[in-house]
């Protein structure tokens, strides 16, 4: 099999072809560029074997063709928050206050210590 530069490449089959010829030698200086496989593509080969490329997509992380892992970040869902009951209303109500008490306090007694 040989590429060329102006050939669309096709990682998928180089990859299968790189799992069927681990013992690549070169003849006459030709390359088919299987020798320029990142070493994390072949230790997976090597690790997956026959399910190489086959692994069902995690959540939060995808194989490109060349069987690279990329790892994103999760997106949670999102969803719109409700208007506060008035139950609700008056219990951070109380709350505040309660907060705005406390820092009153808290400045009070370090102005009485100074």
């Amino acid at each position: 099999m040989t590429y060329t530069a102006d050939s669309a490449l096709d990682f998928v089959s180089i990859a299968r072809e790189l799992g069927t010829n681990q013992g690549l030698t070169l003849k006459s200086g030709v390359s088919n560029g299987t020798e320029l496989t990142p070493a994390e593509v072949r230790s997976r080969m090597h690790r997956e074997g026959r399910n190489f490329l086959r692994r069902s997509p995690l959540n939060g992380a995808t194989v490109d063709q060349e069987g690279l892992a990329n790892n994103y970040a999760v997106e949670p869902t999102l969803y719109y928050a409700g208007f506060p009951s008035p139950e609700q209303a008056r219990q951070y109500a109380l709350q505040g206050a309660i907060a705005v008490l406390f820092v009153t306090l808290t400045l009070l007694a370090a102005f009485a210590v100074s």
